[in-house]
């Protein structure tokens, strides 16, 4: 049986690394070793790991950052496999086991990651992540990293031939050297899939300080550069480049108007405008970005970092003020959706109230409702998504009792989306039952190519293929 090397770095975080040994030491696959590197913890961190004797190999090294701690890791591995772990973070129980079986039987894959979780502080759980892409996730990765830390399960061979992270990044962040790493690995042609399962827990921790973003804006350029100089670049992807640097522009300028550095956020705004002046007329990418960082856990107030974003927007994009509202309505619809989750029924339905104020449409164009709340119910950590959305319909404010009308469709979306889940997953039985669930709903899904291929596929056994859709840019 092959060896699993769990690489764990870690610095003063002696609250939380118990949880996080105890994931891993609770694997189900038998054959793990675990190295945590100490990098050169001040606190209880060194007496904690001298209880896990015999069960952790401890590295303790002068503070030099992650990135050091993980080649030092790296070094002092046996395994034939690699995976990483931050000190706060979680592998579920069957991570390392579900990864290894489908290496075992797709002999075409290099490189194995999967879904995984959101999670607060406190542990809870938040949301998960979509079905993702496999095989040559290049053209995705190249506009952001979505793999994930702790997701990827790496051949020592793979390791061997694209190197150690890179120790001259200008900003040594878990995103940038992530990423650098990552991208290595697709640049040398290796092949990824992904277990669809959500099978590793990411704490989300508060907003970095002013410091780190700007750090974070160094590493990311550095390795943009990086990559647009590489001998392998595929030329669809040099052709992408205003439009990956424009994303990434993007992206930033959300996290400077986050923490009201407004100077560099316009500067960014402008650079992403500049390098892809079609968001000027048609800006649903730049408010899509907006709105998933306000939705990010790390913001305690997303209607103010929205009104705050707009209230400081450059002169010449002034006309996005337009938009406020629409974006607002957004919000506070998510935020009501959260709300029925915590069964804070009151509170959501006030939310609701709120967005259908900010933006009427939602009552007589309602498929935005729709959609929102059938992707929210496939992310929240449910048993049942159909139950949630139930919940929802049942405690609607009374402004919008006549969306009980879209039960119908919603639940079919539902269902239809829970049939894809367990089409990627290889779960036959479950695929037959979505299917019928939504053909019940809604007997128009079976116009839907899709839907029929994956049920005629459960019913004579076919194996499921590979999702290749992406969901990375932005």
């Amino acid at each position: 049986m092959n060896t699993v090397s769990v690489i764990i770095p870690t610095y003063n975080r002696a609250g939380l690394l118990p949880q996080t040994l105890a994931s891993v030491l609770a694997q189900t696959y038998p054959q793990v070793e675990i190295i945590v590197v100490d990098d050169g913890s001040t606190d209880e961190t060194p007496a904690l790991l001298a209880q896990y004797a015999g069960h952790v190999r401890v590295i303790r090294q002068e503070n030099q950052g992650e990135t050091v701690a993980r080649n030092n890791g790296i070094a002092a591995a046996t395994g034939d496999y690699f995976t990483f772990l931050d000190d706060d973070d979680l592998f579920l129980p069957t991570k390392i086991e579900k990864q290894v079986r489908l290496l075992s039987v797709r002999p075409d894959v290099d490189v194995v990651y999967c879904r995984y979780y959101h999670m607060a502080m406190d542990g809870q759980l938040l949301h998960k992540t979509s079905l993702m892409p496999e095989g040559d996730i290049l053209p995705q990765l190249a506009y952001g990293n979505f793999l994930g830390a702790g997701t990827p399960l790496i051949p020592r061979r793979c390791v061997e031939k694209v190197g150690l992270f890179d120790v001259n990044l200008p900003f040594r962040g878990k995103y940038s050297e992530d990423w650098d790493w990552f991208l290595r690995l697709a640049l040398a042609g290796y092949t990824f899939a992904c277990v669809q399962e959500p099978l590793w827990a990411y704490r989300v921790g508060p907003m970095s300080q002013t410091a780190n973003v700007a750090q974070s804006e160094q590493g990311i350029l550095a390795i943009l550069t990086k990559l647009f100089v590489h001998p392998q670049l595929p030329p669809e992807i040099a052709a992408a480049k205003n439009h990956i640097y424009a994303v990434r522009h993007l992206w930033l300028s959300g996290r400077y108007y986050a923490i009201e550095q407004w100077t560099e956020a316009q500067r960014n705004l402008r650079q992403a405008m500049a390098l892809y002046p079609a968001w000027r007329t048609s800006p649903d990418d730049w408010l899509e970005s907006l709105f998933n960082q306000a939705m990010s856990q790390r913001l305690a107030d997303p209607v103010t970092f929205i009104t705050d974003t707009f209230a400081h927007l450059p002169s010449e994009i002034v006309s996005g003020q337009k938009y406020q509202d629409h974006l607002l309505s957004r919000i506070y619809g998510q935020l009501a959706f959260n709300d029925y989750h915590q069964d804070h029924i009151a509170e959501a339905q006030q939310k609701l109230a709120t967005a259908i104020q900010l933006d009427p449409s939602l009552l007589t164009q309602p498929e935005r409702f729709m959609e929102t709340l059938g992707h929210t119910a496939m992310q929240l950590p449910v048993a049942d998504p159909l139950v949630y959305v139930e919940k929802v319909l049942a405690h609607l404010p009374p402004m919008a009792t006549s969306l009980i009308r879209l039960r119908p469709r919603i639940l079919s979306y539902v269902s239809v989306a829970s049939a894809f889940e367990a089409h990627a997953t290889g779960q036959r039985g479950r695929v037959m039952r979505h299917v019928l669930s939504a053909w019940r709903y809604q007997p128009a899904c079976l116009k839907n190519r899709g839907v029929v291929a994956i049920f005629l596929k459960a019913l004579v056994g076919f194996p499921a293929q590979p999702n290749r859709r992406a969901s990375a840019k932005g």
